[in-house]
């Protein structure tokens, strides 16, 4: 019942966000389903402007979805729910593999658009290197989790450090993952970067407070994808709006709403070093 109401709630924001003139008698609406990151209504103010000039450039109503949690959201994704698609690099693999989703473009904060995984801890800790994560607790967000949990699981891997040699205890999302260590329920949090500019983040942490012990290696930015139906054109269009927000004043104020820079045109093949990392943590369980 409460993921139903949660559902039509978020499908009324995005409905209500789309001026009545860009709507086609006729024509369906484009679904466009975004990972729970964050929570349902940040994750709606964040996306809505953007659904709203696809809508109005692609002459097409354009409804952002999410679900309660990654377990969810998945499961509406290898049943084809979403025409559009905006989920984590692993969600991606899996995505593509199972329903046959497909990288058109991906999300840019950086330069070289790619994204670190990290390994916090408190200032007044004795942590000086991953080794000394032995035998300590480490939060992660979702088990699901791209970025916070197998990206970040990767360094400790590099550092010899199996599961079994620390507790893990999963926190549903990146900000409860730092809230952790910070409050002392964990001696380090597996997150991304951007976690430290989330405003709840900002407003309740001192983040003198905490040090990044570790830092792992880069992997290309979270994609947005299309399922495999998509009509070729539609699909095109679809990644040429993304493209091209940056070039003009209204796009660039959407980029701002979701935290980037800009969106660059993206392909499969740039995911490879996601799957192997995948491999890699499935090999270590």
């Amino acid at each position: 019942m409460q993921r139903a109401i949660t559902r039509a709630w978020i499908g009324l924001i995005a409905l209500c966000a789309i001026a009545p003139r860009i709507a086609v008698a006729g024509s369906d609406p484009v679904i466009f389903g975004v990972f729970p990151r964050w929570n349902a209504q940040i994750t709606v103010r964040h996306f809505t402007p953007l659904a709203a000039q696809l809508a109005r450039e692609l002459g097409r109503p354009v409804r952002i979805e999410t679900d309660k949690d990654f377990d969810s959201f998945m499961r509406r994704v290898y049943a084809g729910e979403f025409d559009v698609v905006h989920l984590n690099q692993m969600q991606y693999v899996q995505a593509h593999k199972t329903a046959g989703y497909r990288a058109i473009a991906k999300l840019c904060d950086n330069p070289d658009c790619t994204i670190r995984a990290i390994i916090v801890t408190r200032r007044d800790s004795k942590l000086a290197k991953v080794r000394d994560l032995k035998g300590k607790t480490i939060a992660f967000g979702d088990p699901g989790a791209m970025v916070s949990h197998v990206l970040a699981k990767s360094l400790l891997l590099e550092s010899a450090l199996g599961p079994e040699q620390y507790r893990t205890i999963f926190t549903k999302n990146p900000p409860n993952a730092l809230l952790a260590v910070y409050n002392g329920e964990a001696d380090a949090a597996g997150v991304g970067p951007p976690v430290f500019q989330q405003p709840e983040i900002r407003q309740r942490l001192d983040l003198r407070e905490l040090r990044i012990l570790a830092e792992s290696r880069p992997i290309p930015h979270l994609p947005i994808a299309v399922r495999r139906d998509m009509d070729a054109k539609l699909a095109q269009r679809i990644q040429q709006i993304l493209t091209g927000l940056l070039r003009r004043p209204e796009g660039r104020e959407i980029l701002k709403k979701l935290g980037i820079e800009r969106f660059e045109a993206a392909d499969d093949d740039q995911y490879a070093l996601v799957r192997h990392l995948m491999e890699e943590e499935a090999g270590a369980q």
